[in-house]
């Protein structure tokens, strides 16, 4: 029988701190950790800042077993009086300290703390040890994993993600779609996802979802709506209420038929101010095409740095100058710029520094926040037109990572109540060959796109047969995620 283990413990020496219910299946090792018998659902997190929290939040309701490991006595007692895991306070490059976490019997070793040197060797130091267990870094710097990045092998480590990749390659798909923090991108398909409010005197108030797809004359799925703050997995049947969200799935080109029918479509905008000489703005000006650099104009205050983008970057317009004075908005015109992105160091400048940009004329904007979450809440009361957050880019790529080799994108929304999966039909898929009416997903769940191995995509009847090679967009309740993963995984 399992035991559930209530409160807050601390053991001899610092070694591990203990906070919420948990429950433990076999035995509880003091100074050991967690030993559960069987198949382990433990991951090992190095790190307690932002990413190894946002991480930890999203696996413990997986139903993974968590256990944080930092340097940092406040951070470690921090996570556990906020999150139902274990925490061992210590240094991840200490094999002692691994294993009073219990590394010998982890699923997966996560390190995410601020130095790419610690990240790199405790996650070398666990793949020589204990190859059954997988080995992710987080790695901002191109000297270890090069421009184009690495994923593997380095070190014999699983995984790399680069945080500044990450968040630049977001960044360049919200531009691509024309700066409308309403529509999501996924890695393989042409189909997009778009939140659509439906206003208390929208027509489509008292609508049935059948009856609003003859209204729209288009061809899409309504994965989900929100009500309320409460989201549900509709049928041809529900009735669409005023003030609800609907999340709709489509092709590119109908979606842009939709939002030309709600008067929201927004172009792909033409030129282009990025104020920051950062990390992240030369991984985003990699992405782009020299005829895209072409009509961007950088904005930095260091010469030296400014220096060295002019030299890297031969298309781009590069500015010395301090984005706060008001004179340079002025002098240079950025007023008549179709998008400003604000990518400094420093969260409140670029929250600033979007919402300023908008009151001068420039017609759209984002702002990128590294260390504060809470500043996204905000956005929409500045007129920022979206916030990138370098966190939240971070964990969905390692979550990605996680949850299968055949998940190629994934996005929550709702505060995390709707997750969509991108998942790859291979043959040993429970699903492969079936059609879509013989699939029970419970009602908690909708198949929203299916894109062909050829690359034809689909908006799915239940007639819809999913083949080998297929990719399938998955609408899910974030409580049935795990029943999807495995339907589909």
């Amino acid at each position: 029988m399992g035991a559930v283990v209530c409160g807050v413990f601390r053991f001899s020496e610092g070694s591990a701190i203990i906070t919420g219910s948990i429950q433990y299946f076999h035995t509880l090792r003091l100074g050991r950790g967690i030993k559960e018998l069987g198949i382990s659902k433990k991951i090992i997190i190095l790190g307690a800042g932002r990413r190894g929290l946002g991480l930890a939040k999203q696996l413990i309701v997986d139903g993974k077993d968590v256990v944080i490991i930092d340097n940092t006595h406040e951070r470690v007692e921090s996570a556990v009086s906020k999150l139902d895991c274990l925490g061992v306070l210590g240094n991840g490059t200490d094999i002692a300290k691994l294993m009073e976490a219990g590394i010998e019997d982890a699923e997966a070793f996560i390190a995410v703390t601020n130095s790419d040197e610690i990240n790199l060797v405790s996650c070398g130091l666990v793949s020589s040890t204990y190859p059954q267990t997988k080995t992710v870094a987080a790695i901002r710097s191109l000297i270890y994993t090069g421009v184009d990045g690495l994923k593997e092998g380095l070190l014999g480590i699983d995984f790399i993600v680069n945080p500044n990749a990450e968040t630049a390659k977001s960044i360049y798909n919200i531009i691509e779609q024309g700066v409308n923090g309403n529509v999501l991108g996924f890695s393989n398909t042409k189909l997009l996802l778009y939140n659509f409010y439906i206003e208390p005197f929208s027509p489509y108030v008292g609508s049935t979802v059948m009856e609003m797809r003859s209204k729209l004359d288009a061809e899409f799925v309504i994965a989900s709506i929100n009500r309320r703050g409460l989201v549900i997995v509709p049928s041809g049947n529900t009735t669409i209420q005023a003030k609800d969200t609907l999340s709709i799935v489509a092709d590119s080109e109908e979606v842009t038929d939709i939002l030309k029918t709600v008067g929201q479509l927004q172009k792909r905008p033409n030129n282009m101010v990025l104020v920051g000489a950062s990390r992240i703005t030369r991984a985003l000006l990699n992405r782009m095409s020299p005829a895209m650099r072409s009509k961007v104009t950088v904005v930095d205050q260091d010469e030296e740095v400014c220096k060295a983008f002019s030299e890297r970057f031969r298309e781009i317009l590069v500015i010395k100058a301090d984005i706060t004075d008001e004179e340079v908005m002025q002098e240079e015109q950025l007023g008549t710029y179709d998008l400003l992105v604000a990518l400094t160091d420093n969260d409140e400048l670029n929250i600033i520094t979007a919402s300023y940009a908008k009151r001068i004329g420039v017609q759209r904007s984002i702002a990128l926040i590294k260390n504060n979450n809470n500043y996204s809440r905000m956005a929409s009361y500045l007129d920022i037109d979206v916030v990138i957050s370098t966190t939240d880019t971070t964990v969905e790529s390692l979550l990605r990572y996680l949850r299968g080799s055949n998940v190629s994108s994934i996005h929550s929304l709702f505060n995390g109540q709707l997750e969509i999966y991108e998942f790859i039909i291979n043959k040993e898929c429970e699903v492969c060959n079936k059609q879509l009416k013989d699939i029970n997903m419970r009602k908690k769940a909708i198949i929203a796109g299916i894109i062909g191995s050829s690359g034809e995509c689909t908006i799915p009847t239940g007639l819809s047969t999913l083949r080998e090679g297929d990719t399938v967009l998955v609408a899910v309740l974030r409580d049935s995620s795990d029943m999807i993963q495995k339907l589909f995984g």
